[in-house]
């Protein structure tokens, strides 16, 4: 058995990344002395815990709703103020882009303007989104973000980065360490974050901090793509995007008018930031990492825990001792573990990457083949353990029906106190069951998909095989933040479909045309909230535009106005909407890229 230590609801696993705030930690939570599920916990430094963050945490309470849910800044948020605050959010495989910074500069591995942008799009996403809250962020900066090792991107510190900007000035040591990312109008915090972001976008170009107190003007024009390993100057775009950052001229006076330049670089230009690269990315370059951490996360799900409950108090000696952590201290223990299901999940990402980025090769590659087979022995594994689970919860249930009838048939006061005593273990159980059962359900859901995608990949290549067609360009992959929300769950055929309402469209001028939507797909119910009965009897609706490229191929959704929550609402219109037709917007009378109006996806109320 593993050494883990106790901090408030959490079992420290293993330490992930240090910064300037503290640490992040991979932990653990249990369920009686069983392993329940991994978290990711953040714990504050001694500095900024003697500026006061013991005692101010819960003020950050109040900006996590304002935050709605969105997956951009982290899931299942929870903060605790004990004699060690702390605040955790569900575990994503991954390391912070500071960290993937400082190794793809140690082990000089090229990271080209395409994953930069794509970062950069993620992280603008976060900042965009708290600013239409009235929230500003304040202290972005690499170590703000976490990168997935699917090459998504989280700003994991939106919920109390407001309270950690108040306290850099009892808090010198944080505040040197953030000082090139600090250098915006203080008066003004939108520019604050946008100059922020632009010193985080200068540092993934070039892999050098941009200088404090120094000649930006000069420091722009002299810098040169060392990140890619070239001594190439920065594309004139990108460079003309950073100037307006950075610089303070022409600055963006709204977070709008950001947003639409940021598309217009991304998008206009010869680059493809997408999330399919940078898992790639992040699998080449973290191999090691991901393959311990899978390994660890394994073993602690085999974990028993009983030294770490109330009952196993005594128990607690040696390697099985429960260490807490008392004040603040900064105690941490490493233990390897991670569990076959999500290295399989990400090895799914990975491959699938791998199968899009070799999409165009003449014949199929024989590891699409050979991951096919390995995506059905993961499944056979989900199926059965699915499969036990049920078994479990019958045997479970079967038990609990014959406590009940002795319950009734008993006439002994002494007896029937101990049956109800049963009876609530078995209620504990049942509920565990269920949970890992609708995590089961979840995790298969998703390995069929990626199972699914994989082999239309290997028929498309062999298909193109055989045609032997033109070369056409092969369009772009939804970007990073809503591909990572594209998790669609199945509905079973018994369940009616909702009916998508028709998009709103503006009336087209003579020569020019919005894109517009050709052959709409109506999107599926999704099974987690009817499963879990999440207010089935409202009406729900999901807001989007899509992103549309000059062959009418989407590249983009974009969530205007979502269903808060992890129920799967906005999943299921992305995915009808990637899956629908559509005609490219017109412009002087040529197809380009551009928006659709906003469309509409109804989910009827089930009765």
């Amino acid at each position: 058995m593993g050494t883990y230590t106790r901090l408030g609801s959490y079992l420290l696993a293993s330490e992930l990344a240090t910064d300037p705030f503290g640490s992040i930690h991979r932990a653990v939570v249990i369920a009686g002395s069983n392993f329940d599920r991994h978290m990711l916990v953040r714990t504050f430094s001694e500095e900024l815990f003697q500026a006061g963050m013991n005692t101010r945490l819960a003020e950050a309470g109040r900006v996590v709703p304002l935050l709605g849910g969105a997956r951009i800044y982290g899931l299942g948020y929870r903060l605790e103020s004990t004699k060690a605050p702390h605040v955790a959010w569900d575990y994503v495989p991954g390391r912070s882009l500071a960290q993937l910074i400082d190794k793809a500069k140690s082990e000089q591995v090229p990271f080209g303007v395409d994953h930069a942008l794509t970062v950069i799009q993620g992280v603008a996403q976060g900042i965009v989104q708290m600013q239409a809250k009235g929230v500003s962020h304040g202290v972005l900066s690499p170590h703000s973000v976490w990168v997935s090792f699917e090459g998504a991107t989280q700003v994991v510190d939106a919920p109390f980065a407001a309270l950690v900007k108040s306290m850099l000035a009892k808090a010198p040591n944080a505040k040197r360490k953030l000082a090139p990312y600090l250098q915006g109008p203080e008066n003004d915090a939108l520019q604050q974050d946008l100059f922020a972001l632009g010193a985080v976008l200068y540092e993934l170009l070039t892999f050098e901090k941009l200088p404090v107190g120094g000649d930006l003007q000069a420091t722009l024009d002299q810098a040169t793509l060392k990140a890619a390993q070239e001594e190439a100057a920065l594309p004139v775009e990108i460079r003309a995007f950073l100037g307006r950052l950075l610089l303070g001229r022409q600055p963006f006076p709204t977070v709008e008018a950001f947003s639409t330049e940021l598309e217009r670089v991304l998008y206009d230009g010869e680059y493809s930031p997408t999330t399919f690269n940078m898992a790639f990315f992040m699998h080449t370059l973290f191999r090691e990492e991901n393959d311990r951490d899978a390994t660890s996360m394994k073993a602690e799900q085999g974990d028993n825990f009983l030294a770490y409950t109330a009952a196993g108090e005594s128990l607690r000696s040696g390697a099985t001792r429960a260490e807490h952590i008392d004040g603040h201290a900064d105690e941490q223990v490493s233990q390897k573990n991670r569990t076959v299901l999500i290295g399989g999940g990400l090895a799914a990402v990975v491959i699938l990457g791998l199968g899009y980025m070799f999409f165009g090769r003449p014949k199929v590659d024989p590891a699409i083949q050979a991951q096919l087979v390995e995506f059905q022995r993961i499944k056979a594994e989900m199926e059965q353990q699915k499969a036990d689970l049920d078994a479990k919860a019958r045997a479970e249930a079967e038990k609990t029906s014959q406590l009940q009838k002795q319950l009734g048939e008993t006439k002994s006061a002494e007896e029937k106190v101990k049956i109800q005593k049963q009876l609530e273990e078995n209620q504990q159980r049942k509920l565990d069951l269920e949970r890992q059962q609708k995590a089961a359900e979840q995790r298969l859901a998703e390995q069929k998909l990626a199972e699914q995608k994989l082999a239309e990949q290997k028929k498309a290549s062999q298909t193109k095989v055989a045609a032997a067609p033109p070369v056409q360009e092969v369009p772009k992959p939804q970007p990073m933040q809503e591909a990572s929300r594209q998790t669609a769950v199945p509905t079973p055929t018994a369940v009616p479909t909702p009916q998508a309402a028709a998009p709103q469209q503006a009336a087209p001028s003579t020569n020019d045309q919005a894109a517009r939507v050709v052959s709409q797909v109506v999107p599926i119910f999704p099974l987690r909230a009817t499963q879990m009965r999440w207010e089935t009897n409202l009406d729900h609706f999901v807001r989007l535009k899509v992103f549309v490229g000059e062959q009418g191929q989407p590249l983009k959704v974009s969530v205007v106005e979502g269903v808060s929550g992890a129920f799967g609402f906005d999943e299921a219109a992305i995915e009808a909407a990637n899956k629908s037709s559509f005609a490219p917007a017109i412009r002087d009378g040529r197809p380009v890229r551009g928006w659709t109006p906003e469309i509409v996806y109804k989910f009827p109320k089930r009765r």
